[in-house]
């Protein structure tokens, strides 16, 4: 049975205002060029593929200034290839000197978020983050309300690596109390998040809010956060006929026992 669940932080739980796409459209358009948000969004996941390789072999936070200005400013290259825009040194480097102008002006978690927590609790499921940040994430989730939802927060950088790395699922586990067989981790990162999930043990689900990753076919992919709910009780076992169990509720586990689930 699912005992743990764990979720991505960014473009999982929160998403930023005004998103990516917009900020890197209004660079765009600043410099002449004809274009707009949605034409990044497919270009953007292809970026943030090369954003999950290069993290998993060397966290860009732990890299010098000039890697870190030539990774963006390559991934800055896929996204204005895949848009159909000039993709030349010299056009990415200013619209990678222009983003970081152009920093989000908050974050915002999904209208999915407190519904699908509320849901796991009547199911008395516990329920962590597991975040590729540089900063201690417990702060944003914070701001956001999520840390009082939540049973912990895991981010890279205390943990001393990044998804996909094993050791970031561990130290959830660790945290819950629980076996990887009764985990199941849901992020929007095939590589980071479901090939991580999955190389450390752990069940996954595969978030695909725009329905852009149709080729991940290893994975079982979800639309929405509710969606989890739904997978989840697909896998209780049945109640019994006569039981008094409500809806929403499952069946006591003997392995519950001494393990204090919220």
């Amino acid at each position: 049975m699912i005992r743990l669940v764990t979720f991505d932080l960014y473009q999982t739980l929160c998403y930023a205002v005004p998103d990516r796409c917009e900020r890197l459209a209004a660079a765009c358009q600043e410099l002449g060029f004809v274009c707009q948000p949605d034409d990044f969004v497919r270009p953007d996941v292809e970026a943030e593929e090369l954003y999950t390789v290069e993290n998993g072999r060397l966290p860009l936070h732990l890299r010098s200034p000039h890697e870190q200005a030539a990774f963006y400013r390559r991934a800055m290259q896929l996204r204005l290839r895949g848009a159909g825009l000039p993709h030349d040194d010299e056009t990415a480097e200013r619209l990678r000197a222009g983003m970081e102008l152009r920093r989000a002006v908050e974050w915002r978690l999904f209208d999915d978020v407190h519904t699908t927590f509320a849901a796991l609790r009547e199911r008395r499921l516990r329920i962590g983050v597991i975040s590729n940040t540089p900063v201690d994430a417990t702060i944003l989730c914070t701001e956001l309300g999520v840390c009082e939802r939540v049973d912990f927060v895991v981010s890279s950088c205390l943990v001393g690596c990044e998804k996909p790395c094993r050791r970031i699922f561990q130290a959830a586990l660790d945290a819950a109390g629980v076996t990887a067989a009764s985990a199941v981790h849901v992020g929007d990162q095939p590589r980071s998040d479901a090939l991580g999930a999955v190389g450390a043990g752990l069940h996954t689900l595969l978030l695909d809010r725009p329905g852009l990753l149709g080729h991940e076919t290893e994975y079982r992919r979800i639309g929405s956060l509710e969606e989890v709910v739904t997978w989840i009780d697909a896998r209780r076992p049945p109640v019994a006929a006569g039981s008094a169990t409500a809806p929403g509720q499952r069946t006591t586990d003997p392995a519950d026992a001494g393990e204090g689930l919220a």
